[in-house]
């Protein structure tokens, strides 16, 4: 298993991949397929669809089915939403 400061590392390599990570954060309840959520993003379906693996494959995102039609949402683990929140916070906080 990683450790927090590992995976926070793995995640904020990707610019969109963290766009993807705070689009869910702040919509929590979202459930969509890679090329809806590439709609709502103005992105490459292709390349959110790969991030969307490698968030999947992360544990910040759930998925329910394969392929085409697979539906991913945001972590229901309360920790991960946690350390997810904080991170956001201080990326926004740096940013200004």
């Amino acid at each position: 298993m990683k450790s927090i400061t590992e995976f926070l590392e793995e995640l904020s390599q990707s610019n969109d991949e963290m766009e993807i990570v705070v689009f869910f954060n702040t919509n929590q309840f979202a459930m969509d397929t890679a090329l809806n959520i590439a709609r709502w993003l103005k992105r490459d379906c292709n390349q959110v669809g790969d991030c969307l693996t490698h968030l999947f494959s992360l544990g910040v995102l759930e998925k329910m089915g394969e392929g085409n039609s697979a539906v991913y949402s945001y972590t229901q683990d309360i920790e991960k939403i946690k350390v997810l929140d904080r991170f956001i916070k201080l990326i926004r906080e740096k940013g200004k």
